[in-house]
């Protein structure tokens, strides 16, 4: 899948280049996008279940800063593979490669956290690790598969901005700003808490029969 895009109308831009600064910008606007769209779909659509939920409600627009800044390293971490490993001699732009180094990346990212802080910060100790743990507690495998598609859609966002004029991008970039408070403080129909587990009675010992 070598090439900038599909069609004249919709170009995915090469934002492979981690040395192009310029490239940042479309990759932070396709952040907040992604951010944004995926509040819309936890609070209507149990995307996350009851942890995502929650985990928007306790930081809020702490929780997006936090979101898009992690994306926006992670991209750039991809761009540094991408250029240093494969552009080499004719090898063009190729978006489906760019993809699948971001994937890994972020895969490997997730198994860092996911043993590393995640394991080793005890409850209690800080707020957004103990929200991370019980979102990983309550989706499982499903977190790194809606993490992947999450991925892909701010990548190809992100390749589709650079392309885009100038207007385009603040009208929508203005417009996503605008809606985030909003997606953020609305109450719809959010999924209901896990259940939780019923501790057993601890056998009693010794007791005299009646």
């Amino acid at each position: 899948m070598d090439g900038g895009g599909t069609s004249e109308s919709f170009v995915l831009g090469d934002i492979g280049d981690y040395k192009e600064v310029s490239d940042v910008a479309p990759i932070v606007y396709a952040a907040v996008i992604g951010m944004n769209l995926a509040i819309l779909l936890a609070r209507f659509g149990g995307l996350g279940g009851y942890s995502l939920n929650s985990l928007f409600d306790s930081f809020g627009l702490e929780g997006v800063l936090a979101g898009v800044s992690y994306f926006t390293i992670l991209f750039q971490v991809t761009r540094w593979f991408y250029t240093s490993f494969y552009v080499t001699g004719e090898r063009g732009w190729s978006p489906f490669v760019f993809v699948c180094i971001l994937l890994i990346v972020d895969f490997l990212h997730s198994m860092i956290i996911y043993y590393g802080p995640l394991k080793s910060i005890p409850a209690g100790k800080n707020e957004l690790v103990d929200s991370l743990k019980r979102y990983a507690g309550e989706n499982g495998s499903r977190a790194l598969t809606g993490h992947a598609a999450f991925l892909i859609f701010v990548g190809v966002i992100a390749m589709f901005l650079k392309e885009s004029s100038s207007l385009f991008t603040f009208v929508i970039m203005a417009i996503t700003l605008y809606t985030i408070p909003f997606m953020l403080t609305t109450a719809g129909p959010r999924p209901p808490p896990p259940p939780k587990e019923e501790k057993k009675a601890a056998p009693q010992w010794n007791v005299p029969r009646g």
